[in-house]
C-alpha cells in the first residue's frame, strides 16, 4: 500500500447504550430537582426557605401543652387571647409567655 499526501485516515466511533437504567436515573433526577426548584420558589426563595420561619404555628396556642408552665393550656391561658382581662378573642396563634398570669388550677376562668 502506497501513502499518497493527500490521503486521509478516518476513524468514526459510534457508542451506544442499550441500558436504559442510566435513562430512567437522569429523568427521576431531573423530576427531584424540578420539584426542589418549585418548593423553594413557592416558599419565596432560598433564603425563606433555610430560615425555619414560614409563618405556621407561630405561637403555641393550639398545641394542647402548657407551654410557659403557669399551671393552664392554650383555651384556659389569658395569653393566648387579645382581651384577656373578659377571655375574649382566642387565637390559636399568640404565644403562651407569661406563667404569672395563668389562673390557679380549680378556678374557673
Amino acid at each position: 500500500m502506497t501513502s499518497q499526501p493527500n490521503d486521509k485516515v478516518e476513524v468514526k466511533v459510534v457508542v451506544e447504550s442499550k441500558d436504559t437504567s442510566s435513562k430512567v436515573i437522569l429523568i427521576i433526577l431531573i423530576l427531584v430537582l424540578s420539584g426542589l426548584t418549585i418548593a423553594v420558589i413557592a416558599k419565596g426563595g432560598p433564603e425563606a426557605l433555610l430560615s425555619g420561619d414560614d409563618g405556621r404555628g407561630v405561637g403555641n396556642c393550639g398545641d394542647g401543652i402548657d407551654n410557659d408552665k403557669g399551671g393552664a393550656t392554650d383555651r384556659d391561658d389569658p395569653d393566648c387571647y387579645s382581651n384577656p382581662s373578659v377571655w375574649e378573642g382566642y387565637d390559636p396563634n399568640r404565644t403562651e409567655a407569661n406563667r404569672d398570669n395563668d389562673p390557679s388550677p380549680g378556678v374557673d376562668a
